[in-house]
């Protein structure tokens, strides 16, 4: 019988399974640095939900644009405030932008965040982040 390859040390998983790649450049960069813990985590958080699909090296699909953080799961490890200075963190440092409002029954609503490599110019005279890119509260409306 063949035994299944361990890539892993076991001071980085217990069983293997999924990764988050956090490469160095971004880890590294002036942004990363300057960001919060809880901003770090929840990054870390969003970022486990991303998914991508690779056939022969070339992408065919992924959800970069598409992540939620519903209530139920951010509570699990922060408080709404904290959860909220924290997006609107990850945004300023280009990040995270929001992609989408979708209402839903009542005043609820859904928020679809996507990544952002805004954060690579961070620093310098290209670094921007557009109005659409934060929540509705903290955009400034002429």
């Amino acid at each position: 019988m063949l035994r299944k390859k361990t890539n892993f040390q076991s001071f980085q998983s217990s069983k293997g399974g999924r990764m988050i790649p956090l490469y160095f450049d971004m880890f590294d960069s002036e942004a990363w640095q300057s960001l919060s813990a809880n901003a770090i985590k929840l990054y870390l958080h969003m970022l486990r939900k991303y998914a991508a699909k690779y056939v022969k090296g070339e992408l065919l699909r992924c959800n970069k644009d598409n992540i939620s953080m519903p209530r139920s799961e951010y509570l699990k490890f922060m408080a709404k405030n904290t959860f909220e200075k924290c997006v609107d963190e990850l945004i300023d440092y280009g990040f995270i932008r929001i992609v989408e409002y979708k209402p839903m029954a009542g005043s609820r609503k859904v928020i679809i965040y996507g990544f952002n490599d805004m954060w690579k110019k961070y620093g310098t005279d290209k670094f921007h982040v557009k109005e659409e890119w934060k929540r509705a509260k903290h955009r400034s409306y002429i």
